[in-house]
């Protein structure tokens, strides 16, 4: 509420103020404005627009661009008896009353209050405001109400006064005012006007912001709304467009009438996709424009009737065309004959095209298009070469982009075509055909290279040998003297042109421009290099290492392989060396002055990188693993060796290094009183994998050529792992077999006499010992874990429950497969069984509901499993048990019909086994099985039964269930070479009936069986029948060749030219390199 403003000097309300007041409160600055009015001036008669009252109000709604509710309030008189009690003395005018209404409503104001004066009057005669007030209203209302009215219609301004209101002086002129006595401000006028004005409305004026933001966003919305109308409106006419364009396509008449509507529906294509191109016209925007689907609805129609009108008659055309040409003879070579060709050309080139969309060339196929297209429509010459050149314009520019736009051609067609065309212009294939007469050209100016011509000065005999040779013209010397200069001239000299139309398989550029120089000349070195590389491999992948019988042949070999003048492997490869930096840019002296000029400028120097960008060739990424491991010894050698580039820790020099120390050590065991016990010892160290000469030199052969790759593996085995792997068999050959005595005489012959003819190693009554056993097979600590770890620790490991082969000497050693086997039973035998070092298996048993079974009895030692149809429970048993003085098992049942009978009673340790041998065995998972015995009631005597084969029908069936397991399956090899070798054996005595019983008296008694581990003591059924080997080794004979452990040997030069011809080309790599 506004009732005292701050004023200029003039009386006009101080602008500055009010702003501030409306920065305070943006959204309605004040609630009203209370006009005040001294009741003892008189009021002049007022004029519209020179109302001072007016001007202050509007002054006062500018500045805070809001127009709140306007009162009147007249001050006069005092009212000493009520003071601050004062009567609330007012009223109300209608919105935009009337100076005659105004008065009307003071006048009743004035009768209210003489009426309300006589009663107080009464009361108390000193309560003369209320009359006074009257009285005065007398005079007062005419002139207050002339103000009032000057104030109304002021509504662009400010609003009319909402009402007048009356109230006294706070004390009388002259009197002085108590401190702490009532104020007007105490009068429950004010609480009045501020009810009323909260609840009256101001108004917006001039540029109020929400004023402002309103008008902006109901303009918008106008304008979007007017923009969504119009743009609905065209959107709308181009989808009926499109439609009515559609279906004037299907429904045409005849060819011309097809035409036309195609032309038509073309056009809108073209009108849709200038404006998805380059954005529509504003007008047809605003959210709905619809050019994208329109456009995407148009496609599929077009392309229907484009391919019958337009594609089908060209393709006709054209294949008759390449028919025509593919029977063209070809004999003749006459102007018309090379004028049909050109044309043939052509038309097969626009047919491939219509094949392949992405080598269209607009240029070239529009008049293709445009000469091969017919049409039986019934219009003028002119009118369908125009239609036409609209109509396969459109198609040719559009081609490209549309691959599903192909045509489907015909293959034989086409090759008959290129083969008459390849046959008229002699364009097979430019590249192949300068290439090979850039090699014809060498002719026999270089010979081959040979293994005799790479090593000249040394022998080879004794040491390597190879019957492969390398064409003279693949040499170092012929690139040099001829073949560089030869490549360069031929691409200067010919102008060759890749084209992929006359190429069978399309590995050609996308135009027809002429090949430049530069790029003929890189390709044909680049295949020039290939080859270069293919057939250095082959030969270096053919060598072959010459077998030594004996120590003193492989000493005499490695002294002859690490003499530095006279080895032929050191010739061979600084031969290698020298052809394998074939193309290498060679350090000019303007290089070197640049170099040095870089150190002195300050500038860091890098010998290492020089030397890299100097020996980077065109062969470095096939020969680079064989310059990186040969190219030590040649800086060493050379005293070229830069202090700051350390040798590679896999070099050739480290290797002859070791062979050189290997060389020794057997020259020193072979010169000594005692060269069996030190060839043996030797032998001891490898295999129980401690450091030695020979099993170091051995692992860093082996890094050497792995470090060459798989293109010179052929070449690493013969060079760097066959002469230490053939000193490694011939230093382990004769240990093997003593180490064979040594297993049967400490492990096999023990193992023998404590278990043969024992169960369940034999078919026999007799059980064998299970501590004894433990004592064989225990993890830690048994015989055969300990000899295996002890003696055999540089060749065989453990890995799990499974010992694996660790390291077999480059094929030196071959373990028997059958040794591996056993020990693989025992081990997981040992491990499940024996794991703390005490033989215990622990399990749970479930018995299975049978009918007509009612009580069934599982005995195990001096534990029992009774069930007599009552809910199924797991039951936790163990074996052996705690007990050694009961051992057995047993199973009792009972019939609905019948007693108790009694099946599957054996005695001894190994009862369990007994009995799970004759179980059929179904695994449900990983942990639990089901076992099912065939009971027979009994009524039979004892008498002897099948073979062991028929009693080991069911150990069969549930051991194919687990032939994808190890064990299981050694376990059934194991029985049937148990059956075929011992045929005499007979199974266990069980209880037969004295008289044949019918099969409907055979019960299944089936238990499920949980395991903690592994398939529990399932796992020893393993042991029926096996045997323990009485060697480890297949000895070879002296002298034995060692297989290659690398890829197969390349294949000869002519399979890979001839693999280069088919349509599947021969993988790359070291089967024969890359073709």
């Amino acid at each position: 509420m506004l009732l005292l403003t701050k004023t200029n000097a003039d009386g006009s309300p101080d602008e500055n103020w009010l702003r501030a007041l409306y920065k305070l409160r943006r959204h309605r600055p004040i609630d009203a404005i209370i006009l005040t009015v001294d009741g003892s001036d008189a009021l002049a008669p007022q004029q519209r627009g020179l109302n001072a009252h007016s001007v202050k109000l509007a002054r006062i709604v500018n500045a805070l661009h809001w127009s709140p509710p306007v009162y009147a309030l007249d001050v006069s008189l005092t009212d000493a008896l009520n003071r601050e009690r004062s009567a609330l003395v007012g009223c109300a005018f209608a919105d935009g009353a009337e100076e005659r209404v105004i008065e009307a409503d003071l006048l009743a104001l004035r009768r209210c209050l003489a009426d309300a004066a006589i009663g107080q009057l009464i009361r108390n005669d000193k309560d003369r405001y209320g009359a006074k007030l009257s009285q005065r209203l007398d005079e007062r209302s005419a002139p207050l109400a002339t103000m009032i009215a000057s104030l109304s219609n002021r509504g662009k301004r400010h609003q009319s006064v909402s009402g007048a209101f009356f109230a006294p002086f706070p004390v009388a002129a002259g009197e002085s005012v108590e401190s702490n006595g009532p104020t007007s401000a105490d009068l429950p006028l004010w609480t009045h006007l501020a009810a009323i004005s909260r609840k009256a409305h101001g108004e917006r004026v001039g540029m109020h912001p929400v004023t402002v933001f309103s008008t902006i966003a109901l303009v918008l919305l106008g304008l979007w709304t007017t923009g969504m109308l119009i743009s609905g409106i065209t959107n709308a006419r181009n989808v009926f467009n499109a439609r009515e364009l559609i279906q004037t396509l299907k429904n045409a008449p005849d060819s011309a009438a097809q035409l036309n509507a195609l032309l038509a529906l073309q056009q809108q294509i073209g009108f849709s996709e200038q404006r998805v191109a380059h954005q529509p016209p504003l007008w047809s925007r605003f959210g709905l424009n619809q050019d994208k689907a329109i456009l995407s609805a148009l496609w599929p129609s077009y392309v229907s009737a484009s391919k019958s009108l337009l594609v089908s008659p060209i393709q006709q055309n054209l294949e008759a065309t390449l028919v025509d040409l593919s029977q063209m003879p070809t004999d003749s070579l006459d102007d018309h004959a090379n004028s049909a060709a050109l044309e043939g050309h052509n038309a097969l080139k626009t047919y491939l095209m219509l094949a392949e969309p992405g080598r269209v060339e607009s240029a070239f196929i529009k008049p293709q298009l445009t000469r091969y297209w017919t049409s039986n429509a019934n219009v003028s010459v002119g009118a369908k070469l125009d239609i036409g050149e609209q109509l396969l314009g459109f198609y040719a520019q559009h081609l490209k982009a549309h691959d599903d736009w192909r045509i489907q051609p015909r293959a034989e067609l086409v090759n008959a075509s290129r083969q008459t065309l390849l046959s008229m212009i002699g364009v097979r294939n430019s590249e192949d055909t300068v290439y090979q007469s850039v090699l014809a050209g060498a002719g026999s100016k270089f010979p081959d290279q040979t293994l005799a011509s790479l090593t000249t000065g040394t022998d080879t005999r004794g040491l390597i040998r190879s019957s492969a040779s390398v064409p003279g013209v693949y040499t170092r010397q012929a690139y040099e003297g001829y073949v560089a200069a030869a490549i360069t001239d031929a691409a200067k000299s010919r102008d060759v042109t890749r084209d992929w139309v006359l190429a069978n398989n399309g590995d050609g550029n996308d135009t027809s421009k002429a090949q430049s120089t530069e790029t003929l000349e890189a390709a044909l070195t680049t295949q020039y290099f290939n080859d270069y590389a293919e057939h250095w491999q082959s030969f270096m992948n053919a060598l072959q290492w010459q077998s030594a019988s004996n120590i003193p042949a492989a000493i005499e070999q490695m002294k002859l392989l690490a003499d530095a003048r006279q080895s032929p492997v050191i010739a061979l490869i600084e031969s290698l060396d020298y052809q394998g930096t074939a193309g290498v840019h060679q350090a000019s002296l303007s290089d070197t002055l640049v170099a040095k000029a870089q150190n002195i400028f300050g500038k860091k120097y890098d010998p290492q990188a020089v030397a890299i960008a100097q020996n980077a060739g065109p062969l470095s990424a096939s020969f680079g693993p064989v310059l990186k491991l040969i190219c030590q010894i040649n800086d060493t050698t050379s005293g070229k060796a830069n202090a700051n580039v350390a040798i590679s820790d896999v070099s050739f020099q480290r290797y002859i290094e070791r062979i050189i120390a290997l060389r020794l050590k057997l020259q020193q065991i072979d010169n000594g009183t005692d060269a069996d016990i030190q060839t043996r010892q030797l032998a001891q160290a490898l295999f129980q994998g401690k450091n030695s000469e020979l099993a170091d030199t051995q692992a860093y052969a082996q890094l050497v050529s792995a470090s060459l790759g798989a293109q010179w593996s052929g070449m690493g085995d013969a060079l760097f792992v066959r002469p230490v792997a053939q000193a490694t068999q011939i230093v382990i050959q004769p240990a093997q077999a003593s180490l064979n005595d040594v297993w049967n005489e400490d492990i096999a012959a023990h193992w023998n006499t404590a278990f043969t003819g024992r169960y369940p190693f034999d078919n026999t009554d007799n059980d064998a010992s299970i501590p004894e056993l433990a004592r064989f097979i225990r993890p830690r600590g048994g015989l055969i874990a300990s000899f295996l770890s002890t003696q055999l620790a540089g060749v065989l490991e453990l890995r799990g429950d499974r010992w694996v082969e660790a390291n077999t000497r480059g094929g030196a050693l071959t373990f028997d497969p059958e040794f591996l086997r056993v020990m693989n039973i025992l081990q997981r035998v040992g491990g499940h069984w024996m794991p703390e070092g005490e033989a215990r298996y622990r399990f749970d048993l479930k018995p299975i509901p049978t009918p007509g079974i009612t009580d069934t009895v599982l005995t195990l030692d001096a534990q029992k499993l009774h069930y007599y149809n009552q809910r199924e429970r797991w039951q936790g048993l163990q074996w052996p048990s705690n007990d050694p003085q009961i051992v057995g098992t047993r199973l009792q049942w009972q019939t609905e019909t019948a007693g108790t009978s009694k099946n599957f009673e054996f005695g001894g340790r190994w009862a369990l086994v007994r009995m799970l041998e004759r179980a059929k065995i179904e695994p449900i998972d990983d942990a639990t099985f089901q076992l099912t015995w065939q009971a027979e009631p009994d009524t039979r005597g004892m008498r002897a039964v099948a073979p062991l084969a028929s009693a080991l029908v069911a150990s069969s069936e549930h051991g194919a269930a687990r032939s994808g397991d190890d064990w299981g399956a050694s376990a059934q090899s194991t029985q049937v070479s148990a059956v075929s070798n011992h045929a005499s054996l007979v199974s266990l005595i069980t209880q037969q009936p004295l008289a044949a019983a019918s099969p409907n008296l055979s019960y299944p008694l089936s238990y499920f069986m949980r395991v903690d581990i592994g398939k529990g003591p399932l796992e020893l059924l393993a042991l029926r029948g096996l045997k323990l080997p009485n060697h480890m080794f297949i000895e070879k004979p002296r002298g034995t060749k060692i297989e290659r452990s690398a890829s197969p040997p390349p294949l000869p030069k002519a399979a890979r030219e001839a693999a280069k011809q088919a349509a599947m080309p021969l993988p790359g790599g070291d089967v024969g390199g890359q073709l």
